[in-house]
């Protein structure tokens, strides 16, 4: 199990630590954090309230400066009141995106954002001198057939490139599904070609990096000179097709995704924070273990490229930004 005491000791460690393409705050401002959690998935899980808990309770006594989740969150159900009051208890500022399984059960999109509290599903917002925005990329495309959509209407996107024309401030852009991952988001190729051509007066990139949930995996890479980071589940490494024998037969009957993906013992999740003086923002690490089998365990031959980073942690690793 994660303990407070583990995830404090790791937040000491070197973070991965990106060098903001402009110098927008003042030398000498406080820094900024925010605390990060995603796919949690309070409607497939049978600790999800703990894992939030854990969450909360460590930003609050860490005074974060906001907290945000990033999608498969809960669905809008009255039995999920409890868990969503344990995400409000945050004494601060609070930030959502959401998932594709937060409509889970036929519920619509507006019907979530109400029972969150929130009031746009794509937005944008001004904090500690920097600018971030929210996407939604669950719009349904043109030729869409079924399942779940993953795409960014061409509203939206136009939305977005006006928002960042208005900015002058550095920029985080957050979304539930991955504008990294090849085949994701359905017209992500368009969507990274407008947050590259977003530039200050001198020629540099407005977008600071893009943070996502969806994969849960331990994984980043920089496309265009923008770091996209994979934020790891608080839950599982979902993996569909295959069996998961080490789970417990009565735990798996009652929540049968735990026998399709391998899981974390303790919650994982993590606190970006951002440093105007050293003109950095970092990813704190957090490591948890196997509940039971791995990944490899459960399918030793199977090649996925995901599986390479399916690992129950949050790396601390370090990027440069040119």
């Amino acid at each position: 199990m994660v303990t407070r005491r583990k995830l404090l000791k790791n937040s000491l460690l070197a973070a991965p630590a990106f060098v903001l393409p402009l110098g927008a705050a003042e030398k000498g401002a406080s820094k900024l954090r925010i605390g990060i959690i995603t796919d949690v998935h309070k409607d497939l899980v049978p600790d999800a309230d703990e894992r939030l808990q854990s969450f909360i309770d460590l930003m609050n006594k860490e005074s974060v400066d906001a907290v945000m989740q990033l999608g498969d969150f809960c669905t809008p159900k009255p039995a999920n009141q409890a868990f969503l009051d344990i995400f409000n208890g945050f004494r601060g500022p609070r930030y959502h995106v959401i998932g594709n399984h937060d409509t889970d059960g036929g519920f619509k999109r507006e019907q979530t954002m109400a029972f969150w509290g929130m009031k746009r599903r794509y937005d944008s917002f001004d904090l500690g001198g920097y600018h971030f925005i929210v996407l939604d990329a669950n719009d349904r495309p043109a030729d869409w057939k079924g399942g779940y959509p993953r795409t960014i209407a061409a509203d939206q996107v136009e939305w977005l490139r006006k928002n960042l024309e208005a900015t002058r401030l550095n920029t985080f852009i957050f979304s539930h599904q991955s504008l990294e991952r090849p085949d994701c988001i359905t017209n992500q190729d368009e969507v990274r070609a407008v947050l590259e051509a977003a530039k200050t007066t001198d020629g540099k990139c407005k977008v600071a990096g893009c943070f996502n949930g969806h994969w849960h995996i331990d994984h980043s890479r920089v496309i265009g000179g923008i770091p996209y980071v994979h934020i790891n589940s608080a839950s599982y490494y979902y993996m569909g097709g295959v069996r998961n024998d080490s789970v417990d037969p009565a735990l798996a009957k009652k929540f049968p995704i735990l026998v399709a993906s391998a899981n974390y013992d303790g919650p994982l999740y993590t606190v970006l924070e951002i440093d105007p003086a050293a003109g950095t923002f970092a990813i704190r690490g957090m490591e948890s273990k196997w509940r039971g089998k791995s990944p490899q365990e459960i399918a030793p031959t199977r090649t996925k490229e995901e599986d390479t980073w399916a690992q129950p942690t949050i790396t601390a690793g370090q990027w440069k930004v040119i």
